[in-house]
């Protein structure tokens, strides 16, 4: 994850710098989503019929190149767009095949009590990433933090390699063995589909905030008394999504005390209320603007690892590389979309250095948590809300 933050980070610099509208610095936060989502049905179903092994370290040498090309070739809108849909396509070839590479070496017991820590290791990586590269965008260029990602990618594909032990793939005999590309499985299980719909608008939200935080952060210190620096703004923006990893962990276990459908429904809802709260707050005390906003992010991971556990959960295994491929590709088809969304809104709003802009753009944000709580509200009512 050491190359996630390089575009959160360096957009501030190299978007005035490049020209860019607001539109087109999301689109290319979203070129990142986009290599993902195009990358997923292949790498992610062939999890089913080779050892995610092999995929995870091809996936981490794709983000290695996608990461060197940002270094080498990245002047502009379409080159960025291009080098950071491949590091994109790269986390497609890690994030759900690493979480295969568990489900195949792990029981089931522990498979449940280890997705959750998993996938908030999602936000340790972010979290050093974006401490890294706000550090990185203080003291040197975008050229400098593209090849340390370039770095971490051959680290990631290298522990891998050496430190994993091989799984090759037991054949189910009572059904025929499925094309990798072949994702109906997913689409039969409605269950299982809940959570994929949810988990999309949940990654929108998500991605939205990701990718804008360290911006909106900047426009917020710019206006406290006295400025904060860049490196308190990197402090803050790495210790957010480190405090998202606690949180992620902390639903999930309320989920299996509670019952995941209600859990997550309730989340939802307060994380729309916290939306509205952080845009009705950027008009009052930085104070008090941040801290809403903190609260707001633990609100959206609150449901980040129990949505994924549930799809895991309502998944056979010989069907489980289908149904986590899907689960990817329309999760971060949402994440695809989240950028370009605040982008627009903060051209709409005149830019990023106006609250209005950052108004609007925060309640853009929260119509994922609208989205999560509905598909999950439903579900809990067909269930008798016993659930």
């Amino acid at each position: 994850m050491a190359s996630f933050a390089i575009w959160p980070v360096f957009l501030v610099q190299l978007g005035p710098s490049w020209g860019l509208s607001n539109t087109q610095i999301g689109w290319i936060s979203g070129a990142y989503f986009i290599g993902y989502v195009l990358a997923t049905p292949l790498l992610v179903g062939l999890t089913d019929s080779i050892d995610a092994k092999r995929v995870f370290v091809g996936g981490s040498l794709a983000a290695a190149l996608g990461s060197a090309g940002f270094a080498v070739l990245a002047d502009g809108f379409w080159w960025a767009a291009i080098c950071w849909g491949i590091v994109g396509a790269g986390l497609a070839g890690t994030y759900m095949p690493g979480l295969q590479i568990l489900n195949a070496r792990l029981p089931d017991d522990k498979r449940i009590r280890a997705v959750p820590f998993y996938t908030s290791c999602f936000g340790i990586g972010t979290g050093g990433s974006f401490f890294l590269n706000g550090h990185l965008l203080i003291h040197f260029d975008h050229e400098v933090a593209a090849w340390m990602g370039a770095i971490g990618g051959l680290a990631s594909a290298s522990l891998v390699m050496f430190l994993v032990r091989p799984q090759p793939v037991q054949p189910v005999i009572s059904s025929p063995r499925r094309h990798p590309l072949d994702l109906r499985p997913a689409f039969r299980n409605r269950l299982a589909l809940g959570y994929i719909f949810a988990y999309g608008a949940h990654t929108y939200e998500l991605f939205a905030y990701r990718g804008w935080s360290f911006a909106m952060f900047v426009f917020l210190g710019a206006k406290s008394q006295p400025a904060m620096s860049l490196p308190m703004i990197t402090t803050l923006v790495s210790l957010l999504t480190l405090t998202g990893m606690a949180a992620s962990i902390i639903g999930a276990r309320y989920c299996q005390i509670y019952g995941r459908h209600r859990v997550i429904t309730l989340v939802g809802a307060v994380s729309v209320s916290f939306a509205v709260l952080s845009a009705l707050a950027l008009d009052g005390p930085v104070w008090l603007a941040l801290t809403i906003l903190w609260i707001y992010n633990i609100c959206i991971m609150l449901d980040s690892g129990a949505l994924t556990a549930g799809t895991v959960t309502a998944a056979a295994p010989e069907e489980r590389g289908a149904l986590l491929a899907v689960h990817s590709m329309i999760g971060f088809a949402g994440g695809a979309l989240g950028g370009p969304a605040v982008g627009l809104m903060l051209d709409m709003g005149g830019g990023e250095t106006q609250t209005s802009g950052w108004f609007w753009a925060i309640l853009v944000m929260g119509s994922g948590s609208v989205i999560v709580a509905l598909i999950q509200w439903r579900f809990w009512r067909r269930r008798g809300l016993g659930e």
